[in-house]
């Protein structure tokens, strides 16, 4: 069992990216949830719900910071949240590409394929940064 650790280590970033957006998934069920059960109770009582409370059903980041996008003051617009993700990748993709040009781990060629990896992910955000759709 524990070879499969050892060869297979990496494997632990997707499956916590995963887990982290299925985490911020059933977050956003729960939210939206309290939300319904908060407009049933105003239908119960024959109270009319706040126009915020209704327009906030439309809004599927609930006004919270996504970590794709800007900080939420505009930012977003600019591609500043994409842009630390650029450097985020491009930063492991580097350290990877340099374990295997100097083996400190002995990881060979998989340090390569893994910084490859990175690369992609990456150029990935820095196409979203570019191409992000103006409101």
């Amino acid at each position: 069992m524990a070879e499969i650790f050892q060869g297979y280590w990496w494997l632990l970033f997707p499956l916590g990216f995963f887990v982290a957006a299925g985490w911020g998934s059933f977050m956003r069920y729960k939210r939206t949830q309290a939300k319904i059960d908060l407009l049933k109770t105003y239908a119960a009582s024959g109270k009319e719900p706040p126009a915020d409370l209704i327009a906030s059903l439309d809004d599927p980041g609930d006004g919270r910071h996504d970590w794709t996008g800007g900080d939420g003051d505009g930012d977003s617009k600019r591609g500043g949240g994409n842009a630390f993700l650029v450097i985020l990748f491009a930063g492991f993709a580097s350290v990877f590409a340099y374990e295997g040009y100097a083996g400190l781990l002995g990881m060979g060629d998989v340090a390569y394929f893994v910084s490859l990896i990175f690369v992609v992910l990456s150029l990935s955000f820095l196409a979203a940064a570019i191409f992000k759709r103006k409101d």
